[in-house]
């Protein structure tokens, strides 16, 4: 059954319809033939990121130039025929694909249908193309230089997600308080939550000429493997069948990191904490049952994947900001 998609008019389709409307604009006042094909230029230039944009305004340049010339020659030696232009086309695409340009044949043919169709191939075509491109390329550049800061919408995921851990660390403080054997923690929903905001901070990266190199991205894949281990700490706590006297410790070092998640300097302090838990778990007598026993050891690696999470935390400080810095 037929379904309509709902959509929202975004920043980019503004910008397209804009930048489209100024290249024909423009091309013609400049008395350029063909001037409506500057729309089809700008329109296939018009990408989500900076570099993504320089790069594709960059292998349209290639490819433009490259069948502007070669299909003015070959035109000129064989005449303008429709067998000759499928040549071209034979010759071209295999180039295109040499020089790693082919995504932008199809704006190219524009280009060669525009010398296909000229009454005289001469310097006053090869003139008006280059200006085409230099407009139609040069707008849609200059649009893509408008790309709306993502670091208000980064620091709102990041606050969420610190939230939500917090929320994980209340539950275990309670669980080793109580000794719950079910814990109910949606990570599948935060770790897909974390990986999306990674998405969105790689293409943060992107509209970055010069900073190849961004903190938000680094920090929310720390948040991923923190996480990962969560889950698994989960897993151990859930199976903790006894109330070994050290629970009281763990659940008050649990409760601590929690107000502390968005913080790294406390994090030092808690790992203090959990090395003063060790040495009193080894101060405590030996379990005399097999349950104990498997608890006392799930404790252990509880605490081995405490100590993991903490580390990560500490080795990768705390987040600056790129105009903080």
């Amino acid at each position: 059954m037929f379904k309509l998609n709902p959509y929202k008019i975004g920043f980019r389709t503004i910008k397209t319809a804009v930048a489209m409307t100024l290249g024909v604009i423009i091309c013609k006042l400049l008395g350029l033939d063909n001037y409506a094909s500057s729309a089809i230029l700008v329109v296939l230039c018009i990408k989500h990121t900076k570099i993504h944009s320089v790069q594709a305004i960059s292998s349209c340049l290639v490819s433009c130039l490259l069948i502007l010339f070669l299909g003015s020659a070959i035109f000129n030696l064989l005449g303008q025929h429709a067998l000759v232009l499928g040549l071209i086309v034979l010759l071209f695409i295999p180039l295109t694909v040499v020089l790693n340009v082919q995504e932008r044949v199809i704006t190219s043919c524009v280009i060669l249908l525009h010398v296909f169709n000229a009454k005289a191939i001469n310097g006053h075509l090869i003139l008006n193309e280059i200006m085409l491109l230099a407009v139609g390329l040069g707008i849609a550049f200059a649009m893509n230089l408008m790309m709306p800061s993502l670091d208000k919408k980064l620091n709102q995921f990041k606050t969420d997600i610190e939230h939500q851990i917090t929320d994980v660390f209340n539950v275990f403080s309670q669980a080793c308080a109580l000794q719950k054997e079910h814990l109910d923690i949606k990570f599948d929903a935060l770790l897909l939550n974390i990986r999306k905001v990674k998405s969105l901070a790689f293409r943060d990266v992107k509209n970055h000429f010069i900073r190849n190199e961004n903190s938000y991205y680094h920090y929310f894949d720390m948040r991923e493997k923190q996480v990962e281990l969560l889950k698994r700490v989960t897993y151990l706590l859930e199976r903790i069948a006894t109330h070994d006297p050290i629970l009281k410790n763990i659940s008050q070092l649990m409760s601590e990191i929690s107000n502390n998640v968005n913080s790294n300097d406390y994090t030092d302090l808690r790992l203090h904490s959990l090395y003063e838990i060790r040495l009193s778990l080894d101060k405590l007598p030996l379990p005399r049952s097999h349950q104990a026993l498997n608890s006392r050891a799930n404790i252990i690696q509880f605490l081995n994947e405490l100590e993991e999470y903490l580390n990560l935390k500490s080795q990768f400080g705390s987040l600056r900001l790129h105009s903080e810095i």
